[in-house]
């Protein structure tokens, strides 16, 4: 971490994140005019010298606007990052490795995608439990022919975003239990569930596990009820899953990061009251397992 970004009082990150928003809108103008060479070379009857221009400076908008975006997380995250967890967490470690999540082997059902990768990794104990936090951004990469110039180009396009926390809850249970949001066509087609008897949890989520009896043993009425609780302040679709090691994984698919400035229309202090809220609530929802 840079000195000099952790150290960033809120009147001066204020600063940096407006030059981020200028730089923004900056790469959104070239992204634009790029696009209007390209159409301007199509319309002259497939103008290679203007739409392979255009291409050019379509792509430099968009690296500009995406730099732009990353250096703004990026001194946010210096800024803001390290105060906020602490009051949650003991035993801060930044970027630590090896990491805690792998999120192919959490049961979690997630989009199909061609690669996953995972950013902002901050570790600590909450009440005595081991505990990681980080974003999961998923990816899927096609590969495709421009017509205009015969070229072969990748299009890479993000299909989930979410903040994930595992955490070990240092107990073993009798199975292992995962619960996801349950959509449209699991209601219409009667999708396979476990049901917990309450007719709002069973609406809104499935539930898997290989032993029924026993994941109804964890997800008590009490249980549900806090859940539900919960999932009606969350940020974003809710997603759990419980092994039986006591290896505890919550997702929440929100569409951006823990400490992930978001549109940039909030300052320091909305930032900050924002980064706490979200990570209470994973904080809460450790507790409703805890106790189980």
């Amino acid at each position: 971490m840079e000195e000099k970004n952790k150290n960033l009082t809120d009147e001066q990150l204020s600063q940096q994140l407006r030059k981020s928003k200028g730089g923004k809108w900056g790469g959104m103008l070239l992204s634009l005019l790029g696009g209007v060479i390209v159409f301007a070379g199509i319309v002259q009857g497939g103008n290679l010298v203007l739409i392979v221009a255009g291409v050019v400076i379509l792509a430099l908008g968009q690296t500009a606007k995406g730099k732009s975006r990353e250096q703004a997380d990026r001194q946010t995250f210096d800024a803001l990052a390290p105060d906020i967890v602490s009051t949650v967490f003991d035993n801060i470690q930044m970027d630590p490795t090896p990491h805690m999540l792998d999120a192919k082997d959490t049961n979690i059902p997630l989009p199909g995608h061609t690669y996953c990768s995972g950013t902002g990794y901050i570790r600590g104990t909450y009440q005595g439990l081991t505990t990681e936090l980080c974003t999961v951004r998923l990816a899927e990469v096609n590969e495709f022919q421009r017509e205009e110039t015969g070229q072969w180009e990748k299009n890479e396009r993000e299909v989930y975003t979410g903040q994930w926390m595992p955490c070990e809850l240092n107990r073993e249970f009798p199975t292992w239990l995962t619960i996801w949001p349950r959509e449209r066509m699991d209601k219409l087609f009667g999708s396979k569930t476990i049901r917990t008897g309450n007719e709002t949890f069973d609406k809104r989520f499935n539930v898997s596990s290989e032993d029924e009896a026993a994941a109804l043993h964890i997800l008590t009425p009490d249980c549900a009820e806090k859940i539900l609780a919960l999932a009606d302040s969350s940020f974003g679709k809710l997603a759990i899953n419980l092994n039986s090691d006591g290896r505890l994984y919550l997702a929440v698919h929100s569409g951006h990061g823990f400490f992930d400035i978001g549109k940039g229309r909030e300052n320091p202090a909305q930032l900050r009251q924002r980064f706490t809220r979200e990570l209470m609530w994973f904080a809460n929802m450790i507790d409703v397992f805890r106790s189980v």
